[in-house]
């Protein structure tokens, strides 16, 4: 039995083998203007899916890298102004101990009066900086509110709050970009322990708290200690919120002691002394700035206001390690900024090389795969050409 095909099926066969060429061809090319080897997800589906998941962690890193970018720069905008306030305390405390100074004449402590409240005014402007968005470092979260207020009499009141920015700059890393000011500058530690020294001393005495320290934190009460000076030594008797508690020989070596609270006293003390103790744990900058400029123009023979300018120099010392332990830490920030940046970038390469196996072409085997599939193009042609003047009257 002869089998018999009809001529149109033949002509289609070959045209549809011709057609399927040409959109080989055509995918070849366009891989090579490309250079990639998936045009579709239809191309190679398990290969697309990696691909889309590479993009998709490629714009967060990218959207990291934007994040460490700006948390770099304000910590940069936090550390130069941390380093000024740190240059503005060391200097503070240095005119504080000159004024100290017996040596002093009056227009010379006028003159250091000035320079202390010059270096106040700066200390000001200092604290209520600004970074380039014109966000005020030290505010907390409340970066658009100008965070501290002076009044006429000196006295520094704080507008922000105590938290701090964060940046995500990986999906498991937050990194501070700034410090709230109440924690820099209004919870600075006491250099003398628990307590605040208030002195009511004698002209000549050199007395001065060393240091008081209470292991009973519920104990708020106040302490008074006067000093008696007798052919045998120096006395002293201690008062608890008014109320006379222990009295005795007062030994340098072993100081005050009474309960949980200890007294270390330092400095030749003088009949009459009095020293005052009040529950304090922590200090402010400004405090101490506007006292050490109310006392700068003292009377030298002021044993009070001497001893009062000590403790001045004291709390600017302290003030002056409190913000260099803050500007060390914005340094250890920065340094996690730029780990971050480091492991963002080595794994942008990785996932680029990764996706580039999946997605690159490789010319050579395209360049042989456009061959054959040119080659098998023009043979389909030919056979096109071939089948498209078959007739039946040519063999007439």
């Amino acid at each position: 039995m002869i089998t018999r095909m009809a001529t149109f099926h033949n002509y289609q066969s070959v045209a549809n083998d011709m057609n399927r060429q040409q959109v080989k061809v055509a995918e070849n090319q366009q891989q090579l203007a490309t250079g990639k080897r998936l045009l579709t997800a239809g191309d190679d589906p398990v290969s697309s899916i990696y691909i889309q998941n590479f993009d998709q962690q490629n714009t967060q890193i990218d959207q990291s890298l934007k994040s460490i970018t700006m948390a770099r720069n304000r910590l940069n905008n936090e550390e130069t102004a941390v380093a000024e306030v740190e240059n503005l305390l060391d200097e503070a405390k240095r005119k504080s101990m000159l004024m100290v100074n017996g040596s002093l004449s009056t227009d010379d402590r006028i003159a250091h009066k000035q320079d202390m409240q010059g270096l106040y005014d700066s200390f000001m402007n200092l604290v209520n900086s600004q970074d380039e968005s014109g966000n005020f470092v030290f505010a907390g979260t409340r970066y658009n509110k100008q965070p501290f207020f002076r009044d006429n009499n000196g006295v520094v009141a704080y507008a922000g709050d105590s938290y701090q920015r964060m940046a995500k700059v990986s999906a498991s890393v937050d990194v501070p970009v700034n410090d709230a000011g109440d924690k820099l500058f209004l919870e600075v530690a006491n250099p003398y322990g628990d307590y605040q020294p208030d002195y009511d001393l004698k002209s000549g005495s050199l007395l001065l708290l060393s240091n008081a320290a209470n292991s009973n934190n519920a104990d708020k009460a106040a302490y008074d200690i006067t000093f008696t000076n007798t052919a045998a030594g120096t006395n002293y008797e201690l008062f608890q919120n008014g109320v006379s508690v222990q009295q005795g020989k007062y030994e340098p070596d072993t100081g005050i002691q009474w309960g949980t609270l200890q007294v270390d006293l330092e400095g030749e003390i003088k009949d009459g002394d009095k020293i005052s103790l009040n529950r304090q744990e922590h200090v402010n900058v400004f405090e101490a700035f506007r006292r050490g400029i109310e006392l700068s123009d003292s009377s030298v023979s002021d044993a009070s206001a001497s001893a009062e300018l000590h403790q001045v120099a004291a709390e600017l010392s302290e003030g002056f390690k409190h913000i260099n332990r803050v500007r060390s830490e914005v340094g250890t920030r920065l340094q996690t900024l730029d780990r971050q940046e480091d492991m963002h970038q080595d794994f942008k390469i990785v996932m680029s090389q990764a996706r580039g196996t999946l997605q690159d072409l490789d010319y050579a085997s395209a360049v042989i795969e456009l061959n054959e599939n040119m080659m098998s193009l023009q043979a389909s042609q030919q056979a096109f050409a071939k089948t498209k003047d078959l007739n039946l009257f040519n063999y007439i």
